[in-house]
């Protein structure tokens, strides 16, 4: 018989009244390099319970053997099941203090995976976020990834397809660039 211990060390970051949740960090090899993983939203993580998203993000990152633990943070800091831009401001939804904690965790990583899925093309405020997010991407433009199942890019962790099996590929920067006369979304910023 063989027994095997570990010690996983887990902490969150959360606003006072427990309704906004900044940071969600995970390690289980100190002697390895961090990930950071760019969600949406955090759903109900805390350093006990988890998601399935967060379940899936950590099997996934394990299952590469070069992560030794992850940081999850997200473009909204508002902690929920489904986000509500119909009932909800921006202000509402994403905390000022969030965009530190972005930064902080992608300066700390040797990897950041930008994973939101494909929102930003549906909802103009998820876009307009993404944009600022981007910005602060933006120095560290070598190190970030996206979530492939080998034929689609920018998944999410959700994505059937790559719920047990992660390809990280490079992101297309071109995709969030500018482009002249660009219409750009068709749906309204009410979307669900």
């Amino acid at each position: 018989m063989k027994i095997e211990k570990e010690t996983i060390r887990c902490e969150a970051v959360f606003n006072e009244d427990h309704t906004h949740r900044y940071l969600w960090k995970r390690i289980w090899n100190k002697d390895k390099a961090l990930a950071t993983v760019i969600m949406l939203n955090p759903c109900i993580s805390d350093t006990i319970v988890t998601d399935t998203t967060t379940f899936l993000v950590v099997n996934n990152l394990a299952a590469l053997e070069r992560f030794g633990g992850v940081e999850i943070v997200n473009l909204y800091s508002k902690m929920t099941n489904k986000l509500s831009f119909r009932w909800n401001s921006d202000q509402e939804l994403n905390d000022e203090e969030n965009n530190k904690y972005i930064q902080q965790a992608v300066s700390e990583s040797v990897e950041v995976i930008v994973a939101w899925g494909r929102a930003d093309k549906t909802n103009r405020r998820v876009e307009k976020r993404v944009k600022e997010v981007m910005e602060l991407l933006e120095p560290y433009k070598e190190k970030i990834s996206v979530i492939s199942d080998g034929e689609r890019k920018n998944l999410h962790p959700l994505t059937p397809a790559v719920r047990s099996h992660w390809i990280l590929e490079p992101i297309d920067w071109t995709e969030y660039e500018e482009k002249e006369g660009e219409e750009g979304i068709v749906n309204d910023s009410n979307n669900e």
